[in-house]
């Protein structure tokens, strides 16, 4: 697959997962940002610097600069960094190309972390590239490519589950 197909599925992963936040819930990935990160996202999508004064508008300020700057893409991935680098620490060694299995024991806690907005985002990121990311999307329907996202997680897989 080539670097541009691979641009335009993930950008419209991406435009698909802000249609389905809640104007509040990007208030919060993005006043979750510190330091660069937040400098460079208020870049990316357009933001002034008052705009981080009134959370209550916030979000919608940052639907907007996604949709006139057609940032879909960079957007997640800079609202996604933070549960990103975790992620990445947790899995250590194996952060290069984590297994389903791995990424099961890791992402209970980065939910719990950063919420499950901002792991969507970063599943989303790596959904084309790491075969376990590429697993999680086909098995998981809270981390499908499209639709809305379900507010209800899915059973644990067999191998959590007791015997039976």
């Amino acid at each position: 697959m080539n670097d541009d197909k691979d641009r335009f599925l993930l950008d419209r992963r991406y435009t698909a997962a802000f249609e389905n936040l809640e104007d509040s819930a990007l208030a919060t990935l993005t006043l979750a940002l510190e330091g660069d990160l937040r400098d460079g996202f208020a870049r990316i999508v357009g933001l002034s610097a008052t705009a981080f004064d009134d959370e209550a508008t916030l979000g919608g300020l940052v639907r907007d600069g996604i949709a006139k700057r057609r940032c879909a893409h960079d957007a997640g991935v800079v609202l996604a960094e933070p549960c990103t680098q975790w992620t990445i620490e947790k899995l250590g060694e194996s952060s290069e190309d984590p297994t389903l299995e791995e990424l099961h024991v890791v992402l209970p806690e980065a939910i719990e972390k950063f919420g499950m907005d901002a792991v969507r985002l970063m599943v989303i990121q790596y959904s084309r590239s790491l075969k376990g990311f590429r697993l999680l999307v086909a098995s998981d329907d809270r981390f499908a490519a499209s639709g809305p996202a379900p507010t209800t997680p899915p059973p644990p897989p067999a191998a959590c589950r007791g015997a039976g």
